[in-house]
């Protein structure tokens, strides 16, 4: 941004996509793009201040007017800068500055809970205008600097940004409490109780909850509101109980990074300040819930990692959605609304999705797996036994598929801007090099299953057979004659089908702890059972419970995909290979002669099928993956 007091112009050059994009940018690039998160933040506040600078002062209760909490904050810019900077750009301000905006502009969202949950009432708005006077107050006492100022208190709370929370200050549901900072630290005097601040997390008052120090810059926050990623929040007390399991799972993430890719962790030392940890998910005790927003730019959502390893990808994973975050500020990458005017209503396969997808969240998909798998593409070199060399593998076989096939549709689906496109292109180049490498046999087994079975069931819930093509085959099974040359797949979004996928999280149980999975399966029953048996490579058993769940339901159509998987890629036979790469033809020929009262069993259509249906026009990875609007 160019100095001389008006705002200046951002740039990006083509170069600069092309090397963020293959994950080579250098810190000229970062710094960029930090730059512009930062004057994105400031335009937010001198957009509050001018706002509400022009309203008059009886609008604020007992508390002092906005302009000497603005007058405050000036001070202390002056004389300690980097303590004002560090809370101005705590990323959860962010968030509070817009749903202001929202709320001065007459477009209020629903009132929230510090949980992220809807709330019984919205704060009056004078208590919205008075996290003003705490980031003032937060930052008087980061620096030391002697003041004395009125904050608003909700729910006997008052949240003073990047320090912490002081809680049971008074009993009412919005109250004024009195911060007083002193180079010695600082103060909340409340109605019933007065709090002291400290940032040592051994000696803290009972009621003064801190942001946690966690390593190299990182702190952990689980008393924050505002911080809604639309998970399961960990409360402090958990937190609590697993910080020395976080802060070592972390510095240990950071010194991996810091070892085998320096840039993977400058871009997550640029990208990430603060982390919220999430509860662990409760189907999955190998996975990684976590999350980020463009509201809270430097702020991630994790659950706790198993170990340092799976904490670096996390941090990659989410850096790269801020990353990319940044750079939407610079260029769109994507057309969002056609030249009509419309929003982008075409959905896309994600394949790490049970969902269909808009093209912008194919896009963060894409370019945050990318640097998933080329994290676990380095890290199978460095596996310290040979298990977890095996899941190294299998995770980098996962995604270096998925991968390819998001950015096969995101390239074809018309809907990247020229900047988009270069962006895309280089970042397939990258990918392409992959491909050649070799992953042993188990993990590549596991993983063509895995991605075999997400796209076969996303096209069995979200995509239909064409009507008429439909009848055409009907019309043919009954009376063999010609069928059409190319059956069309149109869009059926149907979310409300979508249930976990278990396929890959007991992959990972197999070839992580396989004396855990094979006591698990003793005790598997129904499609638990019958997956287990097919990743453990008993296919037989596993077609054998299937056929009978299809005998005793032929509508049970999910199982006649589990079926078609159960077979080795060698030995499958035509049906089942239909059945993974269209299965919503079957389903569609099938409920049509269902409906007309015409008994058949599915698995004998779908072999005859195989017989008339014509491939997809081209195989490549991600074609058709698309769903028209």
């Amino acid at each position: 941004m160019t100095d001389g007091g008006g705002l200046g112009v951002y740039e990006v050059s083509a170069a600069s996509l092309e090397a963020i994009a293959s994950g080579t940018s250098g810190l000229g690039d970062l710094l960029q793009l930090t730059s512009v998160e930062t004057s994105m933040q400031r335009l937010l506040w001198r957009s509050i201040f001018e706002r509400i600078s022009e309203m008059p002062d009886d609008r604020y209760g007992e508390l002092d007017p906005p302009t000497l909490a603005w007058q405050l904050l000036t001070e202390v810019y002056e004389r300690a800068p980097e303590a004002a900077e560090a809370v101005t750009a705590d990323p959860f301000l962010r968030a509070w500055a817009i749903g202001l905006l929202r709320r001065l502009d007459g477009a209020e969202d629903e009132p929230r809970s510090n949980d992220g949950s809807i709330a019984t009432q919205r704060s009056p708005f004078w208590v919205d205008i008075a996290q003003l006077h705490a980031v003032a107050a937060a930052a008087a006492i980061r620096a030391g600097f002697p003041a004395t100022i009125k904050v608003a208190t909700s729910a006997g709370r008052v949240w003073l940004p990047t320090l912490g929370v002081a809680s049971s200050l008074d009993t009412h549901s919005w109250g004024v409490a009195e911060v007083r900072s002193s180079p010695s630290g600082g103060i909340v005097q409340g109605a019933d109780r007065t709090v002291v601040t400290t940032r040592d997390a051994e000696r803290i008052d009972p009621h003064w909850q801190p942001l946690l120090e966690a390593t190299n810059g990182l702190q952990l926050d689980s008393v924050t509101p505002y911080r809604d990623f639309g998970y399961a929040l960990q409360s402090a007390a958990e937190l609590h109980e697993d910080w020395s399991e976080w802060r070592s799972r972390l510095k240990a993430a950071v010194d991996l990074l810091e070892t085998r890719l320096p840039g993977d962790r400058a871009l997550v030392t640029a990208m990430v300040r603060t982390i919220v940890p999430l509860s662990p998910p409760p189907l999955d005790p190998l996975a990684v819930a976590s999350a980020s927003t463009p509201d809270a730019f430097g702020a991630v959502a994790l659950s706790l990692p198993p170990n340092a390893a799976h904490t670096a990808a996390s941090l990659i994973h989410e850096a790269r959605h801020q990353q990319l975050n940044a750079l939407l500020l610079l260029t769109p990458l994507v057309e969002e609304r056609d030249a009509h005017g419309r929003d982008d209503m075409a959905l896309h396969y994600a394949p790490w999705r049970s969902d269909p997808r808009p093209a912008l969240g194919l896009c963060h998909g894409v370019f945050a797996f990318a640097g998933v798998a080329a994290f676990w593409r380095v890290q199978r070199q460095w596996a310290v036994d040979e298990r977890e060399t095996l899941r190294a593998h299998f995770e980098y076989a996962v995604l270096r598929e998925q991968v390819g096939e998001g950015l096969a549709s995101l390239i074809s689906s018309g809907r990247l801007t020229t900047p988009g496109e270069i962006f895309a292109r280089a970042l397939s180049r990258s990918v392409q090099l992959w491909h050649p490498e070799p992953v042993p046999a188990t993990p590549t087994r596991l993983a063509r299953s895995v991605c075999e079975g997400r796209r076969a069931m996303w096209r069995l819930r979200h995509l239909a057979l064409d009507a008429a093509d439909a009848g055409a085959l009907v019309q043919a099974w009954r009376s063999p004659g010609t069928v059409p040359t190319e059956i069309r797949s149109v869009a059926c979004p149907r979310p409300e089908l979508v249930r976990p996928d278990r396929r890959g999280s007991l992959s990972r149980l197999y070839l992580s702890r396989p004396e855990a999975f094979a006591e698990d399966r003793l005790r598997a029953s129904g499609e638990t059972a019958a997956q287990m048996d097919v990743i453990a490579g008993d296919g037989s058993r596993a077609r054998h419970w299937y056929r009978e769940r299809i005998s005793e339901d032929p509508d049970a159509s999910e199982s006649w995909i589990g079926w078609a998987g159960s077979w080795q890629q060698h030995e499958r036979p035509p049906a089942a290979r239909l059945l993974l790469e269209r299965p919503e033809v079957v389903e569609g020929v099938y409920c049509r002669l269902a409906g007309d009262d015409e008994s058949v069993e599915p698995l004998a259509l779908a072999e005859w099928l195989a017989t008339v249906v014509p491939p997809l026009r081209d195989a490549t990875p991600g074609h058709d993956r698309r769903i028209g609007a």
